[in-house]
């Protein structure tokens, strides 16, 4: 016997992307149906990662469906990008997972940059503003080194200067792709069965 978790959740007013869901097992099946327009979407391990079948129409197809998500570590957000600016701008994957917000002692590392001066932008910052995917830091970056791959960032302290504990925040469950997570404000509902039985 495999566990089984169900879950749901609608849809922001105007949102139509990806998402990532808990679930606390690898997932090995997953039918998530659309309450709002009356279709389900479905998936196996036996099936590519990011396919998915229609099931009333039984129309396959094999992209921005379902994907397994098994993170082993999750302590800061992952970088992808940052700027040599006044402010100096970090581009994450994601803020709000986080929890970072203004005020923020932040600490950069595992950063490549060209080493074109003496200061690499591995190193502790102050938050002062975000949105879901930049952190704009208080402090100008321009003398820094130029970003060139890698890196994470994590909280040191919160604004009120309060050390900030590091929990792993690494998702097991799913990617539920564009094709299949529904449109404006549809109430979804998903039952996904884990790939690993119960013992």
């Amino acid at each position: 016997m495999s566990q089984m978790k169900v879950f749901g959740w609608t849809n922001p007013a105007l949102g139509t992307a990806a998402r990532n869901q808990e679930i606390g097992f690898t997932v090995g099946e997953i039918t998530v149906s659309n309450l709002t327009v009356g279709v389900q979407y479905y998936w196996n391990s036996s099936m590519p990662s990011g396919s998915w079948i229609q099931v009333d129409t039984g129309a396959y197809t094999a992209a921005n469906g379902f994907t397994p998500l098994a993170q082993s570590t999750a302590v800061g957000a992952t970088i992808s990008g940052f700027t040599n600016a006044n402010p100096g701008v970090i581009t994450v994957n994601d803020t709000a997972i986080f929890g970072f917000a203004a005020g923020d002692t932040i600490k950069v590392c595992a950063l490549a940059d060209d080493l074109s001066t003496a200061n690499s932008l591995n190193g502790t910052f102050t938050v002062a503003s975000i949105t879901s995917t930049t952190i704009t830091l208080v402090e100008d970056t321009t003398l820094y080194s130029v970003y060139v791959s890698g890196g994470d960032v994590f909280r040191v302290t919160d604004s009120a200067g309060d050390p900030v504990p590091i929990d792993n925040l690494a998702i097991r469950g799913v990617t539920i792709g564009s094709s299949v997570v529904g449109t404006n404000s549809d109430v979804m509902v998903g039952v996904a069965k884990s790939e690993e039985p119960v013992v």
